[in-house]
């Protein structure tokens, strides 16, 4: 009998809830195209599906910080001895302590280098590449916070005063956090090779690849061991591209 499998980015689980956001702002777009002067439109519906987007977000941080290859990894064992703090104070009755944000950023920034991995939002009429964690982002330079997470918390905690925060813009800037997760760390992005939805291909000029062709969990494994490819690992959505 096979080992069951208990990380869920592994299981794919992480991934089809990230698609059922992405499937939500797509219906979004029909009514409100992605559009120069769109934008700024913000609604009840992107006010929901940015709350459930940063939830994703840091659902998946806390998963990712189980990652027993990170066991060595400072910020994902404080992230860790956090939760275990927080779940024994429900048990009595109290409220849950929080993971501050810095900590999973400082930790997966060690691990994926995320502050340098782009993404590629395929917008009409012409493509726009998005840095999803560059730090420069981050509104108070004293707490590095980043522009996303201060967005989430201000609607999640005060809604009144920032609704019109709820826009196109910033949805797609958390959506495309989501993603980056979603195909960078490595169980999940074994499990998009399976799915086959993790593909290799020759890049074009404009960002994209030709010549596709399905990729293994251990050709995978190579790529990302490489410094340079011919034939970059690639994911694509109806929405965003990101290469290896």
């Amino acid at each position: 009998m096979s080992e069951e499998i208990k990380d869920n980015f592994e299981k794919g689980i992480f991934w089809e809830l990230y698609l059922d956001l992405e499937r939500q702002f797509l219906n979004f777009l029909e009514y409100v195209p992605y559009l120069p002067g769109n934008e700024t439109v913000y609604s009840f519906k992107l006010l929901n599906l940015i709350l459930s987007i940063g939830g994703h977000i840091d659902s998946a941080f806390k998963e990712m910080a189980r990652y027993p290859e990170f066991s060595n990894n400072i910020e994902c064992q404080e992230i860790l001895k956090i939760l275990r703090k927080s779940e024994k104070r429900k048990e009595e009755e109290k409220s849950p302590i929080s993971v501050p944000i810095k900590l999973p950023l400082k930790a997966f920034e060690k691990e994926y280098r995320l502050s340098e991995r782009r993404v590629i939002f395929k917008r009409l009429p012409n493509r726009e590449e998005l840095v999803p964690f560059k730090i420069d982002n981050a509104k108070d330079s004293d707490t590095n916070m980043p522009e996303w997470w201060n967005i989430y918390n201000g609607l999640k905690h005060d809604v009144g005063i920032n609704i019109v925060q709820a826009n196109l813009q910033n949805t797609l800037n958390a959506l495309a956090v989501a993603f980056l997760i979603n195909v960078r760390h490595i169980p999940a992005a074994k499990r998009l090779c399976a799915y086959g939805i993790l593909k290799g291909g020759i890049r074009t000029e404009e960002g994209y690849a030709k010549a596709r062709f399905d990729i293994t969990p251990y050709i995978f494994e190579q790529i990302l061991k490489s410094k340079q490819s011919h034939y970059p690992a690639f994911v694509e959505t109806s929405i965003f591209v990101h290469f290896f």
